[in-house]
C-alpha cells in the first residue's frame, strides 16, 4: 500500500539548498529550511474554474502550530528569527512511499507568503497561517512599456515582456512559450505587465498560468488543438467498480448560462468584428461579451469571435469539478505507483477523460477536456486533489 507525505519548505535566513535553475542568472541559489513537522494542514487553488474566465494568482494557506513560537516574528529565540516575514519563499510539494521506496517529492505549489496571521485559544492552542499567492502576485506588481513592438508570434510577445527589465523573469522559470499562429501588432503599450500578458494569451484564446514548480508558461491555440483532439488522456477517471481508471470521490456538473454568449464582438487597434447566432438571442435573450485583444489581423479576430460564438451560444451540460482522494487504494490495486505518480506530475493543461454514471442510473456520460484547476487540501491524515475541467472546445488549427 502506498503511504503519501507532504513537505513544506521556508525560505529562511539558515541553510542553503543549490537552485540549479539559476545558475547562469549571477544567482547561486537561495535558503529553503523543511517546516513540515510544523504544519498542520494545507490549502491550494490554482488556475480557474470556467474555460472563459482569466487565470488568476494561485493561492495557498499553511496552517503551522506555532505552539512553541516558531512562527512568531516577534520571539527572538525562533530557530526561524528574522525569517517569519512576508514575500519569503515557500514551497510545497507531495512524496509517495510504497515498501522501502519513496518517490519524489513532486512540487504541487510554489510563491511567495504575503501574510503571516497569528491566532491564540485560551485552551493554549496556538496557529501561524501564512496566507502564499504564486508568481502572478509578482506580475501583477510590475508595469512595462513596450513603444512600437514588431509583430510577432504571441509566444515572442510573452518572452519580450517577461524579459524586459522592468520585469526580469528568467526564461529558465518559463515552459510552453513555443511559436504559435496568432500574429499580436505593433501597438504601443504602457500598463500593467500581468494585465497585457493576459491580454496576449485571450488574442489566441489560450492558457496563461503558473504551474506547481513556480514557472510562468502558456499554451496557445494550436498547442490546444493538439493536446484536445490529438493526444491520448493522460487521466482517466470512472466510477465504475473494478475499473483500471482513477475512482471518483466526488463529482459537479453545471448546466446553465454561467458561460452563455451569443453576441460576441473582438477588438483590437485593428478593428472591431462582431459574432451573433440570433436563434439563441431569441431563445435565451441577448447577451453580450467583449473580448480585447492584440490581434493583428481581422481575419484571426473573426476567427476568435466565431469560436466563442460556437462554443457558448447555447447552454452546455459541462462537468465542472471532480475530486481524488490521493491515499485511495484503488489507485495502487489498478494503477500501481504509476498511477500515483501521474496524479502528482499532471498539471493544468493536462487532457482528461471522464466516465460516470449518476446515481448508477442509465447509460454512463463521458467527457473529454482539459484540466483548468486543481485545488489541493491536505492534512496528515489525507490528500483531496478537485481538478476544475474546462468543458467543450470546438477549435481547429490555423
Amino acid at each position: 500500500m502506498a503511504q503519501y507525505t507532504y513537505k513544506v519548505e521556508l525560505e529562511t535566513n539558515t541553510g542553503f539548498i543549490l537552485d540549479t535553475d539559476v545558475l547562469d542568472t549571477g544567482v547561486l541559489g537561495y535558503l529553503l529550511q523543511d517546516v513540515t513537522q510544523y504544519v498542520r494542514s494545507v490549502r491550494t487553488r490554482r488556475g480557474k474554474s470556467t474555460l472563459q474566465g482569466k487565470f488568476t494568482a494561485g493561492q495557498m494557506t499553511v496552517v503551522f502550530d506555532n505552539r512553541s513560537r516558531a512562527f512568531d516574528p516577534k520571539y527572538t529565540s525562533s530557530p526561524y528569527n528574522g525569517s517569519i516575514v512576508p514575500r519569503r519563499r515557500i514551497i510545497f510539494s507531495i512524496a509517495f512511499t510504497i515498501g522501502a521506496r519513496t518517490y519524489g517529492p513532486y512540487p504541487q505549489f510554489t510563491g511567495y507568503i504575503d501574510d503571516w496571521n497569528l491566532s491564540y485559544d485560551l485552551s493554549g492552542d496556538s496557529l501561524s497561517t501564512a496566507q502564499c499567492s504564486d508568481a502572478f502576485t509578482i506580475l501583477a506588481n510590475q508595469n512595462i512599456t513596450l513603444t512600437n513592438p514588431p509583430a510577432e508570434y504571441t509566444s515572442d510577445r510573452m518572452r519580450r515582456v517577461l524579459t524586459s527589465s522592468s520585469v526580469g523573469w528568467s526564461l529558465e522559470n518559463c515552459f510552453g512559450l513555443n511559436e504559435q499562429s496568432i500574429v499580436v501588432g505593433t501597438a504601443s503599450y504602457t500598463g500593467n505587465a500581468l494585465d497585457y500578458l493576459q491580454m496576449i494569451s485571450d488574442s489566441e484564446a489560450g492558457y496563461f498560468f503558473v504551474n506547481g514548480g513556480g514557472k510562468i508558461g502558456a499554451l496557445g491555440w494550436n498547442e490546444i488543438v493538439y493536446t484536445s483532439f490529438y493526444q491520448s488522456p493522460s487521466l482517466y477517471f470512472s466510477n465504475s467498480p473494478g475499473s483500471a481508471a482513477y475512482p471518483i470521490h466526488g463529482i459537479e456538473v453545471v448546466y446553465g448560462t454561467e458561460e452563455l454568449v451569443n453576441n460576441a464582438t473582438v477588438s483590437s487597434y485593428a478593428g472591431t468584428v462582431t459574432a451573433q447566432n440570433t436563434t439563441s438571442q431569441q431563445e435565451y435573450g441577448i447577451t453580450s461579451e467583449s473580448y480585447p485583444v492584440l490581434t493583428s489581423t481581422v481575419g484571426q479576430m473573426t476567427t476568435l469571435a466565431n469560436f466563442y460564438i460556437t462554443n457558448y451560444a447555447n447552454p452546455r451540460y459541462r462537468l465542472s469539478q471532480i475530486k481524488l482522494e490521493l491515499d485511495d487504494p484503488v489507485i495502487m490495486k489498478y494503477q500501481g505507483s504509476t498511477g500515483i505518480f501521474y496524479a502528482l506530475i499532471y498539471d493544468i493543461g493536462t487532457l482528461v477523460n471522464v466516465s460516470w454514471i449518476p446515481n448508477g442510473i442509465g447509460s454512463a456520460i463521458t467527457q473529454q477536456s482539459l484540466i483548468i484547476g486543481l485545488d489541493i487540501d491536505a492534512t496528515p491524515e489525507s490528500c483531496t486533489f478537485t481538478y476544475s475541467i474546462a468543458g467543450e472546445d470546438t477549435r481547429s488549427y490555423i
